[in-house]
């Protein structure tokens, strides 16, 4: 059983529920039952497999927004040092050019 209709957050919930509804099934079954013990035991396994495949996409997606974060960040860092050093530099030419005005 393939679950693809959520995603993220929502469809590691979904597959866990599932898993423990089928683990709680599992254990009630009775010794004569051990084919269909087995074949939910396989299920357990192939939805814990889903879950760490979600788990491990999600995991990948917050890097990378974080990286694209970080970059953007940094970029706007830059960008507001290079506005305050032109502003430094031009009011330091205005204070010089009116005293220099000022002086004749």
């Amino acid at each position: 059983m393939v679950l693809e209709p959520a995603s993220g957050p929502l469809a590691v919930r979904l597959l866990e529920d599932r898993v423990l509804k089928l683990e709680t099934v599992a254990d009630a079954l009775a010794d004569q039952h051990d084919v269909l013990r087995t074949e939910m035991r396989r299920e357990i396994m192939s939805l814990r497999d889903q879950m760490r495949d979600l788990e491990n996409k999600m995991e990948e997606g917050n890097r990378i927004v974080n990286s694209k974060l970080d970059r953007l960040l940094g970029e706007r860092a830059v960008v507001t040092g290079l506005i305050t050093l032109v502003t430094s530099v031009l009011g330091t030419g205005v204070v010089h050019i009116a005293l220099s005005m000022g002086t004749h």
